[in-house]
């Protein structure tokens, strides 16, 4: 009855709105002028420079606005006042062609002499596709637009200082479907308001009530995998976090849809609707939860990259629409309408039997329970030589991951450099000879083996190869100590190319979040990733995407680091720009939204900071004298990193037998207690030791 109430309410306040205009005010100040060689660029603070290859690179500013509920955007108007005019007379950097990381071939600069030629202002229209997208429910109209206004054969240019952006709404049906997904998350809802430029919109949406079934978290598990995920249930309910699991085969035999892939997205969206999910972890590779494939085309360097498979987990993380709104099986196009703004955090255990499982289950519980301190804030930028002309280094675009950054127009919160110990492993220019200096895949594996908080990477890749490793390379005896012991289990987001091509056997992502060491989770590429040749600073469709994904973990205002949440943001906060003028879309930013998944636990609690919190567990002997058995200490757990421990006079003093190695944060051995450790066995305690006389 609830949820027949919450329709009724919705399907009310949509029907009693009446059309009309969305309005947004943009102020743009002093621009900057920058030289590229021949060329110049102009920019402003809050805009970001993008052209179509060939022609005039302008700046861009996003438009994320927040429509009425139960409306959809028609049409957009924009109106410029104040007109500067910029002395002196230019010639505009033409746009580039996006590139995969792994092209290694110079390229020619590519310049449309025509348009160059043009006695007219450029571009005919300000702004770019105007496009409706839901968030958690709410409509949101997004597109971009340039203050600029330029004559490519005077070279002349002029920009609005004031400018009006109007969107004309309508009514439409699937902006009310959308209200179904109003989320009851005070969370979710603050999340959606920050998104928008007109925060003041939302007060115009209902505030949805918490169902009376209402958890969190969703695990969607082939049928053999059910009865394993109790280690992980236990975790999270002590987070008071709730874990459902559903298999595969439940789901097929009670859902409807073409296939197994839209069943299990409708069970989804059905348990998001009804109870509020805010995870959900497919358990398992494509023969035991099967991924939805995507088409996507890129026009670069004079031909077309197509894909018409692209393994995309965003297809169960977007709740609206269905992908295929043409209905012809092809995902994903254009004309599809797909929707751009996931609202779930969706990750992927890419493993293929019950072992991989248990090994990928205890990383992930061990990290986040067990973790080893002191190293929580020393991140590893790794960087990689590109290509020759022009001459091309991953480190600049990894530097701009390092505090807080405006490059390209865009804002991102990046990791603190007064906080954190970065280290930079870069390829780098050495003078006067100028040969490029690369640094070994031994180099690399031995700063691992000395414990890293976070790997970012961007370098090239392929779906057996990555950070100069092939697929041989990862095994445990190359990272002996990133065993959770003596170094915690490490995360790593890398940009390169198809190495998180979960949809082959010999996916060296899935590879290596599923050996005993290594890595815990990670985020990946199934196909390429994408470039813009010739940016200045570097930037590209994978940056972005990086860029807002720390962004969301070190942002002062609603930071979340736990690894769906930041991967979900990072897309919800790119997605504006999928439709840029220059990428002619589909382009190379949807298609890394859509090959861009995320290995691991959605709902990992990613360390960016050593923890201050420590619970105390006090020794009580109730059952016998383990050490190891939770009914022996009070509350009833067994002592871990994060656990104060205090040992008190008992019948049955503690003694460490069955643990091969027992841990703890502070250790206090009271008066009258005495602690036996047996041989083989080891106590780490991580903080500091105290013995009462």
């Amino acid at each position: 009855m609830r949820k027949v109430k919450i329709l009724l309410i919705f399907l009310g306040i949509t029907s009693n709105l009446l059309a009309g205009t969305v309005e947004k005010v943009y102020f743009f100040n002093t621009c900057k002028i920058a030289a590229r060689g021949i060329y110049n660029t102009v920019n402003f603070a809050n805009t970001m420079l993008s052209g179509i290859p060939g022609e005039p690179v302008l700046p861009y500013h996003e438009i994320v606005l927040l429509l009425p509920p139960g409306e959809s955007a028609v049409s957009i108007k924009i109106t410029g006042e104040d007109e500067t005019v910029i002395p002196g007379s230019f010639s505009l950097f033409p746009g580039q062609y996006a590139r995969p990381t792994n092209d290694t071939v110079s390229h020619a600069l590519v310049r449309n002499l025509a348009v160059y030629q043009q006695n007219a202002i450029y571009p005919s229209q300000a702004e770019g596709k105007l496009i409706t997208q839901y968030l958690n429910g709410y409509a949101f109209a997004l597109s971009t637009f340039t203050p600029l206004r330029y004559n490519p054969a005077s070279g002349k240019i002029s920009y609005y200082r004031k400018m009006t952006v109007s969107i004309t709404t309508a009514h439409s049906a699937s902006s009310v479907t959308a209200l179904k997904n109003l989320s009851s998350s005070p969370g979710i809802r603050e999340k959606a308001c920050s998104f928008a430029q007109n925060p003041e919109m939302m007060q115009q949406y209902p505030v949805r009530e918490s169902p009376a079934t209402a958890y969190q978290y969703l695990v969607i598990s082939p049928t053999v995998f059910k009865t394993e995920f109790q280690p992980l249930i236990n975790m999270y309910a002590a987070k008071g976090i709730s874990v459902k699991v559903v298999t595969t085969d439940s789901i097929s035999g009670v859902m409807i849809g073409n296939d197994l892939q839209e069943k299990i997205r409708n069970f989804i969206k059905g348990e998001y609707q009804s109870s509020s999910i805010q995870y959900v972890l497919l358990a398992g590779n494509p023969a035991l939860v099967p991924s939805r494939g995507f088409y996507c085309q890129v026009y670069s360097g004079g031909g077309y990259y197509t894909e018409t498979g692209i393994p995309a987990d965003l297809y169960y993380s977007g709740m609206d629409g269905t992908y295929d709104a043409n209905a012809n099986l092809i995902y994903g196009e254009v004309a599809d309408t797909s929707d751009l703004l996931p609202d779930i955090a969706v990750a992927r255990f890419t493993v293929n039997d019950t072992a991989g499982l248990h090994r990928l289950l205890h990383k992930t519980i061990w990290y986040q329970t067990n973790p080893v301190l002191g190293e929580m804030n020393q991140p590893l930028l790794v960087g990689e030589y590109l290509w020759a002309n022009p001459l091309t280094f991953g480190g600049p675009f990894m530097d701009l991951l390092i505090n807080n950054q405006n490059a390209r127009g865009y804002y991102t919160h990046g990791i603190p450099s007064a906080s954190n110990s970065i280290e930079k492993l870069y390829d780098t220019l050495i003078s006067p000879t100028m040969t490029v200096w690369q640094w070994t895949k031994s180099t690399l594996m031995a700063k691992l083996n000395q414990g890293k908080s976070f790997i970012h990477h961007l370098g090239h890749a392929n779906e057996s190869y990555m950070l100069r490793l092939s697929f041989s390379d990862i095994i445990n005896e190359n990272f002996p100590l990133v065993n959770g012991v003596d170094h915690n289990y490490e995360i790593i987001y890398t940009q390169g190319c198809d190495d998180g091509a979960f949809d082959v056997s010999y996916c060296i992502a899935a590879k290596a979040v599923s050996i005993d060491n290594f890595l815990v989770a990670g985020v990946f590429n199934s196909r390429y990733g994408w470039f813009d040749e010739g940016s200045s600073p570097p930037e590209g469709p994978s940056e972005h995407l990086e860029r807002e994904f720390v962004s969301a973990m070190y942002t002062d205002t609603l930071p979340d680091t736990h690894l769906g949440e930041a991967h979900r943001i990072s897309k919800v906060k790119t997605a504006p720009w999928v439709t840029l003028p220059g990428e002619w879309e589909p382009g190379a930013q949807r298609w890394c939204h859509y090959d861009c998944n995320a290995f691991g636990d959605p709902a990992l609690q990613i360390w960016t900071a050593e923890p201050t919190n420590f619970s105390t567990v006090m020794w009580t002997g109730a059952t016998d004298n383990d050490w190891g058995k939770a009914s022996n200490w009070n509350p009833p757990v067994v002592p871990a990193s994060l656990n104060d421990v205090i040992l008190s006079a008992s019948s049955n003093n503690p003694v460490i037998s069955t643990l091969t190695v027992s841990f703890c944060h502070d250790l206090l051995i009271q008066s009258g207690c005495t602690l036996k450790i047996n041989p083989g066995k080891t106590l780490i305690v991580r903080g500091t030791t105290t013995l009462e006389p």
